[in-house]
């Protein structure tokens, strides 16, 4: 094959991640969001972690609501191994489309643990006559299974 034309069609690809250091893994499937830029922080007492996500679409018109809420997958290939990737799997608590040029549609992604969507709550109780335990456990019961990965 033509060596412009190889150029050409790989240019004119959508992106794909099966190579890259940053992995994203959505319901939307396989490369249709790839993981472009990485922004975050992660800590033992403050929550777990949150990821801004810089994404990369060949769609232009993906809808927003079809991924906020929901589980993903964020691989990152990191300076202790040269193998094997770390997984954080969490909930997108903020998607939005940023722009797009014609060919490329630039998205931005939150990527924070399940139990970021506790902060989403807009309700509140009054708990009485309950232990601690009991109040943990009447609260997370509307969060059951949301940490896995479906």
């Amino acid at each position: 094959m033509d060596p412009v034309a190889t150029v050409l069609s790989a240019l004119s690809a959508a992106p794909r991640q099966q190579e890259r250091l940053l992995r994203l893994h959505t319901p939307l499937g396989p490369d249709v969001l790839v993981a472009e830029t990485l922004d975050g922080r992660e800590s033992v007492d403050g929550g777990g972690f949150r990821f801004d996500v810089g994404a990369l679409s060949a769609n232009a018109g993906l809808p927003l609501d079809d991924l906020l809420g929901r589980p993903v997958l964020l691989e990152l290939l990191t300076a202790e191994s040269h193998t094997a990737l770390r997984p954080f799997h969490g909930h997108v608590t903020a998607f939005e489309r940023l722009g797009s040029n014609g060919g490329l549609a630039r998205y931005r992604l939150v990527v924070e643990p399940w139990l970021a969507l506790l902060a989403q709550r807009v309700d509140s109780y009054v708990f009485q006559d309950m232990s601690v335990v009991e109040i943990a456990e009447s609260v997370f019961a509307d969060y059951a299974g949301q940490g896995a990965l479906a």
